[in-house]
């Protein structure tokens, strides 16, 4: 059975749909009646103001003629406000009469607009529900741009579409790399990095060397098992400045280095030791390095015996051997180096000490350790039972 409202309830109703700023959806929901008839409230009210819902309550006999007139009166007077504003729009397509229908839906009744223009209300709810999920795509979208925008700043701007592809699959956001890369383009996101590499040490010395113990085969199976070594250097306006550094093979993180105006026997063994304070590995690290005066000196070599850590070298002149540590070097060449100019050592050693500790060790993923950082790919070691 149909429920009867009185005038009263319905102006309640309509003003605090109006002036309380409700939804009509919510108001709906609860007081149990349907969304259309209070739209149709609504209308009613702005069109006749206090003369609205006159045949609401009680009706005497005397009133019903009078409320039918005022019904036809109201439906001739909201056809004509319709012709009026709609009248450009007749002979166009349906979706811009669906487009005007729905921004008058709160000054007009949807279903006598939809009968004066002579559509479907199941075709115009139809436009409405594929609107609405249009615009919810569009949010997706935007959202997938922001954070495409995001990985890309937080990379330093180095990352290309691979590895920001790679960082949205690990957040749980399902999209393919060539939205990715297509997304990328439209937004101007290009990897800043710069291709420049050249090798450095010098291995024409007496000293002795050791065997290729590692010979190529860049697996660990935990951390501390293999630590690979390397110099490398970086201009300045006041000159060279050159880095040590230390690698654990198993999760390609830089565990120790240091930097020097000078390319000695001292700046190969500080970072040595550093790393060894660092990491405190067990007895028998396979320590691989070239053959540079460096590593073979008798100072350093005592470090190892020290250490209780296996010496490893390259073949003489196959810089493929120390290829690891050799990459990470020039990917700090490319990612840092050559993107700045130094004008002081201090100034190097401040932005080359931020990049390891900060971005490469803690930020930077590897495709080699499944597109983790080297931080987390050691965090997510596990010891044998």
């Amino acid at each position: 059975m149909s429920k009867n409202y009185d005038k009263t309830f319905k102006v309640q109703t309509v003003q605090m749909i109006q002036e309380e700023g409700k939804p009509v959806s919510q108001v709906a929901r609860e007081l149990g009646i349907s969304a259309n008839t209070l739209y149709r409230w609504v209308a009613e009210h702005n069109q006749d103001g206090k003369q609205a819902f006159p045949g609401s309550g009680n009706l005497k006999p005397e009133d019903q003629a009078t409320r039918e007139l005022h019904k036809r009166i109201r439906d001739l007077e909201e056809e004509n406000d319709i012709l009026k504003k709609g009248d450009a729009l007749l002979c166009q397509r349906p979706t811009l009469i669906f487009s005007f229908i729905y921004d008058h839906r709160f000054q007009c009744r949807v279903a006598k607009m939809c009968a004066v223009f002579g559509v479907s209300r199941s075709g115009y709810y139809k436009w409405v529900q594929t609107r609405t999920i249009h615009k919810e795509r569009q949010k997706q979208r935007e959202k997938l741009l922001q954070r495409i925008r995001r990985i890309f700043l937080d990379s330093r701007r180095l990352y290309g579409s691979r590895k920001i592809h790679k960082a949205l699959v690990q957040q749980g956001v399902a999209v393919s790399e060539k939205t990715v890369v297509r997304i990328m383009k439209e937004l101007g996101l290009k990897s800043r990095t710069v291709k420049k590499y050249k090798a450095t040490t010098n291995s024409k010395h007496q000293l002795p060397v050791h065997e290729n113990l590692l010979n190529q085969q860049f697996v660990a199976g935990a951390p501390n098992e293999v630590w690979m070594t390397d110099i490398t250097y970086i201009p300045t306006d006041e000159g060279w400045l050159y880095l040590a550094s230390v690698m654990d093979l198993y999760s390609r993180k830089i565990v120790g280095f240091h930097m020097d105006s000078r390319m000695t026997k001292e700046l190969v063994i500080q970072a040595l030791d550093q790393a060894y304070r660092v990491q405190r590995p067990g007895e028998g690290v396979l320590h691989h390095s070239d053959r540079g005066s460096q590593y073979a000196s008798h100072e350093y070599q005592a470090k190892l015996v020290k250490y209780h850590m296996k010496g490893s070298m390259s073949r003489k002149g196959n810089c493929y051997d120390n290829a690891c540590i050799e990459s990470f070097h020039s990917v700090l060449k490319k990612e840092l180096i050559y993107l700045d100019h130094y004008k002081t050592r201090r100034e190097a050693k401040k932005q080359i000490f931020e990049y390891i500790t900060c971005f490469y060790n803690g930020k930077r993923i590897h495709s080699s350790l499944g597109y983790v950082s080297p931080n987390q790919y050691e965090r997510l070691y596990r010891k044998p039972a």
